[in-house]
């Protein structure tokens, strides 16, 4: 499966008729940075999506692919983790309360 895509950088760089070079020179990085940033390879990091959200003088979220979980199915893994936590801390209750009758 193919990773997906998290940044829209490349999109925004044609809506803007800015090519990668631009945006390296203006960020002081090299064209290959630009490149695999706007081909998914590698991710800015979180800083220099907000300065280049800031040059642009764009909403941040334009650069970031936004996210849709209504087609995802079963639990969520913070579901999982909280039915097991709750079913852990029923048995240590449990144990808990087994050790104190015992002691009794």
């Amino acid at each position: 499966m193919a990773e997906p895509r998290l940044n829209r950088l490349s999109i925004v760089l044609d809506e803007l008729k800015l090519d990668q070079l631009d945006l390296a020179v203006i960020l002081e990085v090299s064209k290959d940075t630009v490149s695999r940033w706007c081909r998914n390879a590698n991710q800015p990091k979180l800083s220099d999506i907000y300065n280049i959200a800031k040059i642009f003088r764009i909403d941040i979220r334009r650069l970031i692919e936004p996210t849709d979980w209504k087609d995802e199915t079963g639990n969520t893994v913070l579901e999982d983790y909280l039915e097991k936590k709750k079913a852990d801390k029923i048995v240590a209750n449990k144990i808990t309360q087994k050790s104190r009758k015992n002691k009794k």
